[in-house]
């Protein structure tokens, strides 16, 4: 049996949980947060925001363009969202579930599990992006 590779982070955002939420599922949202290193940019974005519905962030690191697509497994309107995650970097059935929890009406703790990696460097390396995505979902919001 193969050794399963995951990781779970949480954040404070300050923010309504509702804005918090809707970033996740938004082409604005995701432009303005979804980089992984310093210096990235996310150029073009889809979403089809449906249980079933697919997207596409593509994450800019210098000249080199890398795609990260996957598909809408829940939608529990402010309370959670799970989605597939597929790029050159993770394995099949890679999987994203956020949880949010109201702290306050201005606060909201976001909880990210991925779950799926094809080693501890990869999941080690999505922890550093992750954080640093968190990282700049918070500054958006402060």
């Amino acid at each position: 049996m193969s050794e399963v590779f995951e990781l779970t982070l949480t954040r404070n955002i300050p923010a309504p949980r509702v804005e918090v939420f809707d970033a996740w599922l938004t082409v604005e949202g995701l432009k303005q947060f979804m980089m992984p290193g310093e210096g990235m940019t996310v150029p073009r974005a889809e979403v089809d925001a449906q249980v079933g519905g697919k997207y596409l962030i593509v994450m800019k690191a210098g000249e080199q363009e890398i795609p990260h697509r996957g598909e809408y497994k829940l939608i529990d309107r402010y309370n959670e969202l799970k989605f597939t995650w597929m790029s050159e970097f993770s394995v099949q059935d890679s999987t994203v579930t956020l949880t949010f929890k109201e702290l306050s009406k201005s606060e909201t703790e976001l909880t990210l599990h991925h779950v799926g990696f094809p080693s501890k460097e990869s999941c080690d390396n999505h922890t550093q992006g992750w954080n640093t995505i968190l990282g700049v979902l918070v500054k958006l919001f402060s």
